[in-house]
């Protein structure tokens, strides 16, 4: 779990200079109306969620048609003809479904609409997200300076790969988010009936994001969380990549639950602290520009001793250590990726530290680009 940054609230510092452009805070008086890009279960847990404070439009692949319903035609030139049925499927602490709830989420098919969007949460995998977004890229809104949020695994990845791959992403704010709201999908109750999707909502978390606008609308719908500076963001962004470039390969390539992962042999220990070790010299690297924007050297010298702490391999492995506690019984992303013969987001994690290393301060982590590798040449 993510806990709340409570260990780093009181060190406020300003953003960047370098990165203003596209981690700007500004902030327009509304977070509607919203497109959700992602099919999944978390893109469809929060779109469940947030229409009942606002306008909500799934974007979905063709794929999707035949899942989708058709909105009775009200004589109107809309482009949204269609609507998801989704059930929602609280569990309890013992894994049994409690309550199912019903409800309606506008849809549209990508490529059938070309109505501006002005703003966009982004719950697609990792390695599907640049994809995606190609897709949709034209639509957003550039007079309004549209939002994208990103809540997807990889979120440090996928800012990083939209500023490479967009040229004109100074147009658009990227924004960051995270979240620990437990979701996955289950076929549809009414075997009768094949439209349709069903979200197992599996656990409440908490969600964070540097929009304060996008916060108020997940609060308005009872979620808990709370809105972040940059710096604030980047440290805990930084904190679930370790968790999850430990976690997810190693599960995946051991194929085990996470909780037994502490119960391997000791070379695990090892392998571990490897992937820390350069995981934890690139963040503090990278989290530099945050001192540099300082002028005060006093604050300057409080938020370097915060960052090393931090991204100290031992505080970063006891927080690894804790994820893997209070998720034991849960199988990764990672590993059910391998078992489906899915393409996994390796890449987005270890992957993207391995290649900022590399790429941005010569520094070779092949720690991380070995877990890319064994997880790749996996057959399950």
């Amino acid at each position: 779990m993510i806990r709340p940054p409570h260990h780093f609230m009181n060190l406020r510092c300003k953003t960047p200079k370098a990165k203003s452009m596209s981690t700007s805070c500004a902030q327009r008086d509304c977070i509607f109306p919203m497109h959700i890009l992602g099919g999944g279960s978390i893109g469809f847990l929060f779109g469940s969620k947030l229409k009942t404070c606002g306008d909500v439009t799934m974007l979905l692949r063709r794929h999707n048609k035949p899942r989708l319903k058709e909105t009775p035609s009200d004589g109107s030139f809309t482009a949204i003809k269609y609507f998801a049925p989704v059930q929602v499927r609280r569990t309890s602490d013992r894994e049994i479904i409690t309550t199912t709830t019903t409800c309606d989420i506008k849809a549209e098919i990508i490529g059938d609409a070309h109505d501006p969007i002005e703003s966009l949460l982004v719950c697609t995998k990792a390695n599907d997200a640049i994809p995606a977004l190609s897709s949709i890229w034209d639509r957003l809104d550039r007079k309004t300076t549209a939002k994208v949020i990103i809540l997807s695994n990889g979120a440090l990845a996928i800012r990083d790969s939209i500023q490479k791959h967009f040229n004109d992403h100074q147009n658009v704010q990227i924004i960051t988010a995270t979240t620990t709201h437990g979701a996955y999908t289950e076929q549809i109750s009414d075997t009768g009936n094949k439209s349709g999707y069903c979200v197992v909502h599996a656990g409440d978390g908490l969600t964070y994001c540097t929009n304060n606008k996008f916060i108020d609308a997940c609060q308005k719908v009872g979620w808990k969380g709370g809105a972040l500076s940059d710096f604030e963001m980047n440290m805990m962004l930084w904190k679930k990549l370790a968790a999850n470039c430990v976690i997810n390969p190693l599960t995946a390539i051991h194929g085990v639950k996470n909780g037994q992962l502490l119960r391997l042999d000791d070379n695990i220990d090892g392998t571990i602290t490897n992937i820390l070790e350069e995981l934890s010299s690139i963040a503090i690297l990278e989290m530099e520009p945050f001192i540099q924007a300082e002028e005060d050297l006093e604050v300057q010298a409080r938020l370097q001793r915060s960052i090393r702490e931090h991204f100290s391999v031992k505080f970063l492995k006891d927080f690894v250590t804790t994820v893997m506690t209070d998720t034991s019984d849960n199988i990764s992303s990672m590993l059910q990726d391998v078992n489906a013969n899915r393409t996994t987001e390796v890449r987005f994690l270890n992957g993207y530290v391995a290649n900022l290393g590399e790429e941005k301060y010569s520094i070779d982590c092949k720690n991380n680009k070995g877990m890319c590798n064994k997880v790749e040449d996996l057959k399950y």
